[in-house]
């Protein structure tokens, strides 16, 4: 990371000039030691900006996934389908997104780590959600719990499999789910996607939204999606419903919504009907990963 290169350059250079003042030069040279200043400043300007620092350096020199995460990937339906250059965009923006957000593993009231996979998961559903987007990180919500199971909140006091905080800026999901959702996606609802949907109004919430009604339960049966997602149906979001039917069934909701499905369109900036090349005003994302 350029952070972590500038520290050692700066770090370096103040060391250096330390020893030489303490050890090599008389006394009556102390001065040079002030030449340290601006090293030291420029160290501690590194490690105070360093996610912005790094940031910066990624947007110019977007990263590359490790091989084994881009074959994860590949089990993914939407960039299954994309071309081969938006292949490459959407695997740089997963890999600035694991860069840019903090993962934290719930066990037994302590936090560890998230593995690598499962980070990518989620990673990969939020570009998804904003590849025809600028700001594809979704900037407000920088850190994303995950328990082994359904959990109970303070919001929320009952076992359930995900939810967005807003007042904490992150969001919380069960690991069984969120890994069922993404390894076989026609089976299990996609809890990742609901709540991210969320993150993206509140991201963008000045977009024209469309108004929702009970047709966007038109793929599920929606006792299983409640008992699913362990949430009474009056907390149960309509927009991540209807967000879900729009990239995973985008053919069914344009026959059920048609002014929705437009709508959708203009919001997200993409249709998710042209498979290989989604998005559609393409100055949007110019210039940007």
């Amino acid at each position: 990371m350029l952070s972590k290169k500038l520290m050692s350059i700066f770090g370096g250079i103040a060391s250096i000039i330390l020893f030489v003042t303490a050890v090599v030069l008389d006394r009556e040279y102390s001065w040079v030691s002030l030449f340290m200043i601006p090293f030291v400043v420029g160290l501690l300007m590194s490690y105070v900006f360093a996610p912005q620092i790094d940031w910066w350096s990624f947007k110019r020199n977007p990263p590359e996934l490790p091989g084994f995460l881009g074959n994860l990937l590949l089990t993914f339906p939407f960039y299954q389908n994309l071309s081969a250059a938006n292949k490459t965009r959407f695997r740089q923006r997963v890999a600035m997104y694991l860069e840019a957000r903090g993962f934290f593993a719930q066990r037994g009231g302590e936090e560890g780590e998230v593995p690598l996979d499962m980070k990518t998961m989620i990673a990969a559903n939020v570009v998804m959600l904003t590849f025809g987007r600028e700001d594809f990180i979704l900037k407000k919500f920088e850190r994303i719990f995950i328990y082994l199971q359904a959990f109970p909140t303070p919001n929320h006091q009952y076992l359930h499999a995900s939810e967005i905080n807003e007042e904490d800026e992150c969001l919380i999901f069960s690991a069984e789910h969120l890994t069922l959702s993404f390894r076989q996606p026609h089976k299990y609802y996609n809890i990742i996607v609901h709540e991210y949907a969320k993150a993206f109004q509140l991201t963008y919430p000045n977009f024209d939204y469309p108004a929702l009604d009970q047709s966007i339960w038109g793929k599920w049966e929606k006792e299983k999606i409640v008992k699913y997602m362990g949430m009474p149906e009056d907390k149960i979001n309509p927009l991540g419903v209807s967000v879900n039917l729009f990239f995973e069934a985008p053919k069914m909701f344009k026959e059920m919504m048609p002014d929705g499905f437009e709508k959708y369109q203009t919001v997200f900036n993409l249709n998710p009907l042209q498979k290989r090349d989604p998005v559609i005003n393409k100055s949007v994302v110019e210039g940007v990963p």
